[in-house]
């Protein structure tokens, strides 16, 4: 057995995080990265998904190895980050050398005790496996039809070892619901399973100048979790633990940061090495539990209130850019009984300045449904967030965090009247000319009326994919000036001339021109507030 096999692919050492340095962008293992954190700049993961979970495991580590998971009194607390965060050392090379050195049998890909994340019962408890495709979220499984490569059951290509390490991340957080692969326990049989803990979710991370700056700044403050009974020995991380959960026992809640980020997964999944070690030839995902876990608040999720009053995270969605949920991010009082992530709530004024003032904020998104529908994930970034995060611990959001919100309805609200009102006039210039009188004749407006008058036309999502870059545009540099006043004339001008863009090549004709006038006073009385529409 060669060295390289004998290692069962060890994440410790093995080149599989991207990181980006001074000097460019490597591949390093965990050991790498903690004693080099506060030398290197972030992480480059380009799958954000695995980002997200990942960042999620490296900040439950990061607890640990800065010790903040043991205090649990909040002044205490702050006091010890900021004494880290302005020494900026890193961490403790001699604690980070400890802790690899206690859990390193569990920090193997394929070890065949206790591989990293996985289940090793799964291939006695499993009659079949689910292949390869299933664990890569970009390859079509089952009857899935092929998009982005010519993936088939029939042909699994295997997976470097390095990459399915960052898909089985990803998978642990986001996968999907429903149908699995059946796992047998004790003589029960079962062949579905609850979705991953952030299937859907837009999940925002706090950055700073180094990856050991954001670690630090992405772990829980107390409470933001439920303080565990057994003291800090209780709050564990899956691989800190001698035992493998007991799959017909309701799942325990999270007790502590380090549980909170990293015991939530809903799967069970197992990885077959090739012959080299090098790759993934097999993998079987299937259920880690027969009913969901309990409710724990994710810090890094913002939360919408239902009208029900219920709490429930903001879906990622593809077509809506990071600004729009900008002020969801620094207001602590949003007035409408919905909260900001939790992880960004003990950061205005208690961090040393030079940290405050480099804050930025990443977003990892994946657009899916609730089970197994996967449209597109990505990821977005903010500038620094210190003129609207620092006065936002007061009973009083500052004044230009409200101008922000004020600034993101208005730009929704034109968007609104823009898309109204081109698909009015869509409808007003190609309604036939017999429907046109039939609806006179009835007394009905003309828009509404005739098979056209279902269908907005293709107006409005031609003006939207030209307002939402610019009015972006324009929201940064209204933050840049720090004035939002005005806002609802500043967004309905480029309404306007938008509309005015989109309609002009009718604007000709006879029937065109009285479309386009007929409509266009909906977006122009954005300019005028006191108008009535």
């Amino acid at each position: 057995m060669s060295d390289v096999q004998a290692d069962y692919f060890d994440l410790r050492s093995r080149p599989w995080i991207p990181v980006r340095t001074a000097d460019g962008a490597r591949a390093v293992g965990l050991r790498e990265l903690f004693l080099d954190a506060h030398r290197v700049e972030s992480l480059a993961v380009g799958l954000p998904p695995a980002a997200s979970g990942l960042l999620r495991i490296l900040c439950a580590m990061a607890a640990r190895l800065s010790g903040l998971d043991a205090l649990s009194d909040s002044t205490v607390w702050l006091d010890r980050r900021y004494e880290l965060l302005q020494a900026a050392r890193g961490f403790e090379p001699s604690v980070v050398e400890e802790y690899f050195a206690e859990h390193g049998g569990r920090l193997r890909l394929h070890d065949p005790v206790r591989p990293f994340l996985q289940d090793p019962r799964l291939d006695e408890q499993c009659a079949g496996r689910s292949g390869v495709n299933k664990l890569v979220m970009a390859r079509p499984a089952g009857n899935n039809q092929v998009f982005f490569g010519h993936f088939t059951d029939g042909e699994q290509v295997p997976l470097p070892s390095s990459e399915a390490a960052l898909h089985l991340i990803a998978q642990m957080y986001y996968g999907p619901s429903g149908q699995c692969t059946p796992r047998t326990v004790d003589g029960q049989r079962f062949g579905n399973t609850y979705a991953g803990p952030l299937r859907r979710a837009l999940s925002y991370h706090p950055v700073g100048r180094s990856l050991y700056e954001s670690l630090l700044l992405g772990i829980p403050a107390p409470g933001t979790w439920q303080q565990a009974s057994g003291g800090p020995d209780a709050d564990r991380c899956p691989w800190e633990r001698d035992e493998l959960p007991d799959p017909l026992t309701p799942p325990d809640g999270a007790v502590g940061p380090r549980s909170l980020l990293t015991q939530r997964f809903q799967h069970a999944v197992l990885l077959y090495p090739g012959e080299d070690g090098q790759s993934v030839v097999d993998a079987t995902m299937t259920w880690a539990f027969r009913s969901v876990r309990p409710p724990d608040a994710d810090p890094f999720l913002v939360w919408d209130e239902g009208r029900d009053g219920t709490l429930r995270p903001r879906d990622a969605q593809a077509k809506r850019s990071l600004w729009r949920d900008l002020d969801s991010l620094v207001l602590l009082h949003r007035g409408d009984g919905g909260r900001r992530p939790a992880v960004l709530d003990k950061l205005a004024g208690q961090l040393p300045d030079e940290v405050m003032r480099a804050v930025r904020v990443v977003a990892y998104g994946f657009d899916q449904d609730g089970q197994t529908r996967d449209r597109t994930y990505f990821t977005a970034a903010t500038p620094e967030l210190f003129t609207l995060l620092d006065a936002s611990a007061d009973r009083q959001d500052n004044a230009l965090a409200r101008g922000a919100k004020d600034a993101r309805v208005a730009a929704e609200k034109a968007a609104s009247r823009l898309a109204y009102a081109l698909g009015s006039a869509w409808r007003a210039y190609t309604t036939p000319f017999g429907d046109d009188r039939l609806a006179r004749t009835a007394g009905d407006a003309p828009a509404r009326t005739g098979k056209a008058g279902k269908s907005g036309g293709p107006w409005p999502k031609q003006a939207l994919a030209r307002y939402w870059p610019a009015a972006e545009e324009r929201f940064w540099a209204l933050l840049d000036a720090g004035d939002f006043s005005g806002v609802q004339g500043t967004f309905g001008r480029i309404a306007l001339t938008t509309y005015d863009e989109i309609t002009r090549p009718v604007a000709s004709t006879p029937r065109g021109a009285k479309a386009r006038e007929s409509a266009r006073g909906l977006v122009r009385s954005l300019l005028d507030p006191d108008r009535r529409t």
